[in-house]
């Protein structure tokens, strides 16, 4: 296997890695939705504004989790891809050295289906793979995006804690600290992989 192969199938898992740590730090923030409903009930009507914010903490993590998987998949659709297309490579270079050593082989001339039909493929294999790549690095965007929102909703929560009272407030600004907190963790593992793509993009 050449050594764009290789690096490309190391990057996909590189990926893969990057979105399960992701996946992970994502549950956990939909644990700490759950706690901050579980807190803002007991205080009552002085938390009554911090409620709604814990569904869009969960939406926050349930859509990072479903992009996560969603970008899990193209990575290894990518990988598919990239084993396919080296295949195909494999076999257009062992063609071309037939052609190079028996170029006035008397049925030489035979092998033009079989070679056209592989580079047909191969140009087939190379748009597929561009294509899932864009759809790869778009998905990453889109979640990049969606985490935008977390450092609102963290600012939004401090505001709302603040109304809770001495009690509660400690508790609800901790909310606000994992949200932020679990956000910057997931937006960099984003960020690594969205290095990683630009490199696959690039080679």
């Amino acid at each position: 296997m050449s050594d764009n192969n290789y690096n490309f199938f190391v990057i996909a898992a590189v990926i893969a890695a990057e979105l399960n740590r992701a996946t992970k730090i994502a549950r956990q923030l939909s644990l700490t939705a759950s706690n901050a409903r579980a807190v803002a009930l007991r205080a009552g009507e002085r938390a009554s504004g911090f409620r709604p914010l814990t569904d869009y903490i969960d939406r926050l993590a349930s859509v990072t989790v479903s992009s996560s998987r969603e970008i899990n998949k193209l990575a290894t659709d990518l990988s598919k891809a990239a084993a396919n297309k080296f295949r195909t490579d494999n076999a257009i270079s062992r063609f071309d050295q037939v052609y190079k050593k028996a170029s006035d082989y008397q049925y030489i001339s035979s092998l033009s289906f079989g070679y056209e039909r592989t580079k047909k493929l191969q140009t087939k294999l190379v748009a597929k793979y561009k294509m899932q790549l864009g759809q790869l690095s778009l998905e990453l965007d889109r979640l990049g995006d969606e985490l935008r929102t977390a450092g609102i909703l963290a600012t939004l929560s401090r505001v709302e804690a603040s109304q809770a009272g001495t009690t509660y407030q400690g508790a609800l600004n901790n909310v606000a600290d994992n949200v932020e907190s679990a956000a910057n963790l997931i937006k960099c593992h984003i960020k690594n992989s969205q290095q990683l793509v630009l490199s696959l993009r690039q080679g």
